[in-house]
């Protein structure tokens, strides 16, 4: 056993904090967690990079990377992080408890939304469109973590951590000098060319699909989505610091997925938070577009909290969200602290809930993942047939969209969120999804409508990157 503990020291970042984001998004298998947005979840952000093991799964193949030995294993991804989180907590115990607030260093990555079909019986995802691992999980022996409400900056190492730094002093003079250096000049190609892989005329009579399928008692609501593609040669830190200024997120972050492959997301939404044994989501359903006038931007806000249609999606999610809770729960812990308030971003008002519990002794950060993935308010109600359904209709598998970036720490701290508003950047370009949950009195024009406001943040920042070259 080679028992860590967590050391934390003050960090100034030589050029301030947007500069650091520049130059550590540029850096091999980035992990960041942006909090961009003000407000009470606005609280903290997070950056690491250059994982000491890093674990890639796709579909049942995994490739397993610690220091310079690399190994091959196979099976269910989830099943996978889950001997190998339990093996590292073994190995490496967290000696004493960290006091701080956040992520100190341990587990990061993602969950693909495809991991649906180890969780279901479901349908494999198609061939066609972006392909990223369905998990992957870097270990951080360390992280910066930047107060938000007093703009300090603090360095966190967990020493003793395999292969690690041991010596916080260096690795803060190391760190130092890397950000005070520029970044590289980003560049695009001459033009961009944009393509809708599903047109207005396709998206309006899967809506219609989706509604004679609620009509017929299949399902109460599901979630429906559509990809717009970009090809051309993106900068993905760049591009990512135009997108977090455009559309500031709490729930926002970078993650590097090798390949040229990386995640950009602006998202709002969280999908699961873990504290001590405390556990909490906060869905969202129901939009509308922020106007620049004062009046009309309330009129707006105050018709999507009257709107019986959003209410009650927002109540069936809430209602998934309470039975998939109830399943790692404490019995009778479940609760629905908040339910149908609005909050509002940059670009869009948003209809939310909080429903929360206490999880029973015996569960594990796999289990609760299993529990409640991919989120209700991404998929539909019932969850499973709504999944089918989604995948007949979607030309595309989703990827990385509408799954979660998270992070776990040796003490089971868990943060995750579900990634909407996100840009996805490989070596042909970018792409991004958007989508609406669809319902027995929903009007399809007006879901093309909203889709498009929820795009229209990534879609401008594309642009003005593309412009500034």
């Amino acid at each position: 056993m080679l028992p860590m503990t967590c050391e934390s020291i003050p960090f100034e970042p030589p050029q301030g904090w947007e500069a650091l984001l520049r130059v550590a998004t540029t850096q091999p298998f980035a992990a960041v967690f942006d909090s961009a947005a003000s407000g009470a979840l606005g609280t903290r952000s997070f950056v690491s990079f250059a994982p000491i093991m890093l674990l890639q799964c796709t579909g049942q193949t995994a490739t397993w990377q610690r220091g310079r030995n690399a190994s091959r294993l196979e099976g269910d991804p989830l099943e996978v992080f889950e001997r190998i989180e339990r093996f590292t907590h073994q190995e490496c115990p967290l000696r004493e408890p960290f006091t701080g607030k956040g992520f100190y260093g341990g587990w990061a990555g993602l969950l693909g939304y495809d991991l649906r079909c180890f969780i279901e019986k479901l349908s494999p995802p198609k061939p066609e469109g972006p392909w990223f691992p369905d998990l992957q999980a870097g270990f951080y022996a360390w992280t910066l973590c930047l107060e938000h409400s007093t703009r300090q900056c603090e360095l966190r190492l967990l020493n003793g951590a395999p292969a690690g730094p041991e010596d916080i002093r260096k690795l803060a003079a190391d760190l130092t000098e890397l950000f005070s250096s520029e970044p590289n000049a980003a560049t695009a190609s001459a033009g961009t060319k944009k393509t809708l892989l599903t047109d207005r005329e396709t998206w309006l009579q899967q809506v219609s699909t989706v509604q004679r399928h609620i009509h017929d008692g299949d399902i109460y609501q599901a979630n429906l989505t559509r990809m717009v593609r970009h090809t051309g040669d993106f900068d993905g830190s760049a591009l990512y610091a135009v997108l977090r200024h455009e559309n500031p997120a709490p729930f926002g972050g970078y993650l590097d997925c090798g390949e040229g492959r990386g995640i950009l997301s602006s998202s709002p939404e969280r999908f699961l938070s873990v504290s001590g044994r405390l556990i909490e989501t906060r869905p969202i359903k129901g939009t509308r577009p922020r106007s620049p006038d004062t009046a009309e931007d309330k009129r707006l806000r105050d018709e999507l909290l009257v709107s019986e249609k959003d209410r009650a999606e927002l109540t069936m999610i809430v209602d998934l969200e309470r039975n998939d809770l109830g399943r790692v729960c404490k019995p009778g812990t479940v609760k629905v602290p908040s339910l149908l308030h609005a909050e509002s971003y940059q670009r869009v008002h948003h209809l939310e809930a909080t429903v929360c519990g206490v999880l029973r002794d015996d569960i594990t950060p796999v289990q609760f993942m299993r529990a409640t993935f991919p989120g209700g308010s991404i998929s539909g109600a019932p969850k499973k047939r709504a999944l089918e359904i989604i995948h007949d209709l979607e030309p595309v598998r989703r990827g990385p969209y509408t799954g979660s970036m998270f992070w776990l720490t040796p003490d089971g701290r868990f943060e995750s969120n579900i990634l909407i508003r996100t840009i996805l950047r490989d070596t042909m370009g970018v792409s991004y999804h958007v989508g609406c949950g669809i319902v027995a009195d929903s009007d399809p024009a007006a879901e093309w409508d909203e889709s498009e406001a929820k795009g229209a943040a990534l879609a401008s920042a594309i642009d003005k990157y593309a412009g500034s070259r």
